[in-house]
């Protein structure tokens, strides 16, 4: 731990982030991008593996309003969304 804090020390990352040097700069976009691509990359699909059932649901019942949008806005859950039933 104390090896790490001497390197941080070295870098003077404990500074702010106009006092960071510019190679420290680009490592830390580097880095960070690095791991936002790796998290997006195992939570998207797990996301939309659990959405699934939802986005159907969406996907029918939009298509239900594009087909019956009277019939659709009867639906008193429905009703109340203003951006699709609209009176």
């Amino acid at each position: 731990m104390d090896y790490l804090k001497e390197l941080a020390a070295r870098a003077n990352l404990s500074a702010s982030w106009e006092a960071w040097s510019p190679e420290y700069r680009v490592l830390a976009v580097a880095v960070a991008l690095a791991v936002a691509y790796w998290v997006l990359r195992f939570l998207v699909p797990a996301v939309l593996r659990i959405m699934k059932p939802v986005l159907f649901a969406v996907f029918v019942l939009g298509a239900v309003w594009a087909l019956f949008p009277e019939a659709t806005c009867s639906i008193e859950l429905i009703a109340r969304l203003p951006l699709l039933c609209s009176r």
